[in-house]
């Protein structure tokens, strides 16, 4: 197959928004290498990806000198590129008014989907069943609202829980819970999210990888009305944006 060099240096929720653009590239017959961040290739989140080669990692220019990141990723990126059969860049510094960031991707990638559906790639799952099997036989609920980077959409979700849901162990996937990052690999925790009896989410990576999972969630909270980063398929039970309560 041909190499295609994607640049896209945004958190994993992103990525996981990226993925439909990894499958069509893989559709038009190209294995893509991705300079993205170092948390990409630690949190193992495409290890089972088809549609990756190489991942390259490149700084956060969030995290630093935004300009001079983002020059110097760009001057890395074309140097590189040359050596490709196809490349492009999505900085997401071009959003359109009421655009999804699947959409200003495409746009800035020039790709044409076929299918927005995301995708997450679980791998094995025998270790997180057997855990799940062992010490919650009866159920539990996913909770995950305390989110380390985005605190605007932090919530303290126990109240609405004690109101709304039965009686059953929370499991705080959350910064301040205790399985927080349990595991190095997180499709891990995405196959604890996905066999939960119920799910109360942040917007956050594990919205998306509901999204990529087709579940459904009991309610999920963001803390500004963000369009461009709702889901792909209607998965959401009831919402809360801005503080208010939407059905």
């Amino acid at each position: 197959m041909k190499k295609a060099l994607v640049l896209y240096t945004h958190g994993l929720g992103d990525v996981i928004q990226l993925t439909p653009h990894l499958r069509q590239l893989y559709a038009d017959g190209y294995v893509v290498d991705l300079m993205c961040r170092a948390e990409v290739r630690t949190s193992h989140l495409l290890d089972d990806c088809p549609y990756v080669g190489e991942l390259i990692d490149t700084p956060n220019p969030w995290a630093g000198d935004y300009q001079g990141l983002m020059i110097a990723n760009s001057n890395n990126f074309i140097h590189k590129g040359a050596k490709y059969d196809w490349m492009g860049c999505s900085l997401h510094t071009s959003h359109q008014n009421g655009e999804h960031k699947i959409d200003m991707t495409s746009r800035e990638l020039g790709l044409t989907l076929s299918d927005k559906t995301p995708e997450v790639y679980l791998g094995d799952e025998t270790e997180v069943l057997e855990y799940i099997e062992r010490e919650y036989p009866n159920g539990y609920i996913f909770n995950h609202t305390q989110i380390e980077f985005h605190v605007e959409h932090c919530w303290d979700s126990s109240e609405w829980i004690r109101e709304n849901l039965p009686e059953l162990p929370v499991v705080n996937t959350g910064k301040d819970g205790a399985h927080y990052r349990r595991w190095d690999n997180i499709n891990k925790t995405f196959t604890l999210l996905r066999n939960a009896t119920h799910r109360v989410i942040s917007s956050s990576v594990m919205l998306h990888a509901c999204d990529a999972m087709g579940l459904k969630v009991d309610v999920a909270n963001y803390g500004n009305n963000d369009q461009k980063m709702n889901p792909v398929n209607d998965i959401i039970i009831k919402r809360r944006e801005c503080g208010q309560w939407k059905k």
